[in-house]
């Protein structure tokens, strides 16, 4: 066991556990001022966040009830802590406590700062379960992080990671699985003229523009390196999806994709979603139950999705490493004066 005591600390963005619950769930998300930021008053937060989740609830819990009525997604988390805990213990780092901090449902940041508190832990590592960096995810559950911190007034030694868009075994992880669907699927040509189309969350252009957020270029790089690495003879598009109301998102949209790709007579397409490391509702519904019909009734016979990451090995020896490198450094941080994202993100093109 690591001197001083030592937790990891996976951050997630959560899901309803009942159909129930996705109406709090979702006033959760849209009051979160790192969701959506309003340009006068905090005061219209919560009275906007109520009136967009109650506006919609129904088509949420539709999806939900197509997954069995709640979100596997803190199944998959609490699977991918458990593995990220047997490997580090096969390295010689027995007894390591991990815990999950969902952001928009339970356990919450502050559930499991409780139970860190309890355990004695003196030393944290934070470990997104979001590869690329956004403000609105791990910039979001970092913030959240900090407040319960300092209402606890627990001092911690810190070291975050702030992203692994790059990390050679996270992207290998990827590729493995992609190779998997290539080789197991149906499709009317060799593996290697198979499209690839990689498709990650979209985010509001306005964000975009208002934090310079690094995400929509990290994710560009994490599908070129796949790509370029393992799949230099497959031809590659990237796309985004979940964008929501009226407002221009960051594109281009999964679905106009697959307009085009019919327009060239594709016939064969292996979906990618990069951003996601579980299922849940952007994959099992949005993908597998929307995006998947439209190519079908748009002539595009073979379409089909790789598997998500869930807990892939390759993708648990990856968490693994790089909570290896940061149990070796000893690089603390004090959450009192926690560092921001550009000292983040700065520390991280450093390194």
């Amino acid at each position: 066991m690591p001197s001083p005591k030592t937790g990891i600390l996976l951050l997630n963005m959560g899901g309803p556990d009942s159909l129930e619950n996705v109406r709090p769930f979702l006033f959760n998300l849209f009051s979160d001022p790192d969701i959506i930021r309003l340009p006068f008053s905090s005061v219209l937060q919560k009275p906007l966040a109520n009136r967009i989740s109650t506006k919609r609830e129904k088509e949420a819990q539709e999806n939900y009830a197509q997954m069995g009525g709640a979100s596997p997604i803190l199944h998959y988390t609490q699977a991918q802590a458990e593995g990220l805990k047997a490997e580090l213990a096969q390295r010689g780092y027995p007894n390591l406590n991990t815990y999950i901090a969902m952001r928009y449902w339970h356990p919450f940041t502050d559930a499991a700062v409780d139970q860190i508190m309890r355990d004695g832990i003196e030393r944290l590592i934070v470990l997104p379960l979001y590869p690329h960096f956004s403000y609105t995810t791990t910039g979001s559950s970092l913030n959240e992080l900090k407040r319960v911190l300092e209402a606890r007034g627990l001092r911690l030694e810190l070291s975050v990671i702030p992203s692994y868009f790059d990390y050679p075994v996270f992207e290998r992880a990827v590729a493995e699985n992609i190779r998997y669907a290539l080789e197991n699927e149906c499709w009317s040509c060799p593996p290697d003229e198979v499209q690839l189309l990689f498709t990650a969350h979209s985010l509001p252009l306005k964000h975009i523009k208002r934090t310079q957020d690094p995400y929509p270029d990290q994710v560009y790089k994490t599908a070129e390196r796949i790509a370029k690495t393992y799949f230099p003879n497959n031809q590659w598009e990237l796309s985004y999806q979940s964008q929501v109301g009226k407002m221009p998102w960051l594109g281009p949209y999964t679905d106009g994709v697959l307009h085009y790709f019919s327009g060239k007579r594709i016939d064969n397409v292996l979906m990618i979603a990069i951003s996601f490391v579980s299922d849940h509702v952007e994959t099992l519904v949005e993908i597998d139950r929307m995006f998947i019909p439209i190519a079908n009734d748009l002539e595009i016979t073979h379409c089909h999705r790789a598997p998500a990451l869930n807990t892939s090995p390759t993708f648990i020896r990856a968490l693994a490493d790089l909570t290896m490198e940061r149990l070796e450094e000893r690089s603390a941080e004090n959450p009192l004066a926690f560092p921001t994202f550009p000292e983040l993100l700065k520390a991280q093109a450093s390194s």
